[in-house]
């Protein structure tokens, strides 16, 4: 499950940026969209997107200062810098925080797939030479199974306290913590964009018992499933 987050203050980017980019062609999955650093900050430990596409000039917190912080927390993604200020100070401060690349507004369709080209795929060679980033990535497309450690042992012929030791260090988390994290921003997405049941959103997540997971959700969300629809709904 390969997430992309577009950073931009200005809705109109944001939609060409997602009209333009060939998704489907490179396994993207999901496209994640924040108005400025901050909000994107909170979606990135959420949702851990591989790739990040930020804009310069936004409020409350801009796209250097983004970078700063993803140099420093997020060195899993990897982040394009998008811009209409054609200006070497950018650049070099860019360059200065590992950017993948820089792009400037308006974006060519054709340089923006070919960047998205080298940069994803770039993510999936780093990837798969890291046996605990492909326990990540299978965790992501298997999250509705059952998952334990002794699972994933088995599964990469890796010993548990090696697994256990190595994914702390990667991902900050413990393995049943990072499963679990997975498993509620996807119930949350199903309650905010379906009209599942509260039992059939369970079950896609990975519960086979809706009353526990019931009382995981309001843990770990602080509200009941049923609260945090009715939530969305009144501010839709």
């Amino acid at each position: 499950m390969t997430k992309v987050l577009i950073v931009d203050d200005e809705s109109p980017v944001r939609e060409a940026v997602k009209l333009l980019g060939e998704w489907e062609r490179f396994g993207v999955t999901i496209v994640l969209e924040a108005r400025d650093g901050r909000e994107a900050q909170t979606l990135i430990e959420q949702e851990r997107p591989a790739l990040i596409l930020s804009d310069i000039q936004m409020p409350h917190c801009d796209g250097i200062e983004l970078m700063e912080w993803v140099h420093d927390h997020a060195s899993f993604a990897k982040l394009v810098v998008l811009t209409g200020y054609d200006e070497y100070s950018y650049m070099r401060r860019a360059i200065q925080y590992g950017s993948f690349d820089y792009l400037l507004k308006p974006i060519d369709p054709d340089v923006l797939n070919d960047t998205l080209a080298r940069a994803l795929g770039d993510v999936v060679n780093e990837s798969s030479g890291d046996p605990i980033s492909q326990i990540g990535m299978f965790i992501e497309q298997h999250f509705s199974e059952e998952l334990s450690l002794q699972g994933m042992s088995e599964r990469f012929y890796l010993s548990r306290e090696y697994i256990s030791r190595r994914f702390k260090q990667q991902y900050g988390v413990n393995l049943s913590e990072y499963v679990l994290t997975i498993r509620m921003n996807e119930a949350k997405r199903l309650l905010e964009t379906s009209r599942q049941r509260i039992y059939e959103v369970a079950q896609a997540v990975g519960f086979s018992d809706d009353k526990y997971f019931r009382k995981v959700f309001k843990k770990q969300v602080g509200v009941t499933p049923n609260e945090f629809r009715e939530k969305v709904q009144r501010q839709a």
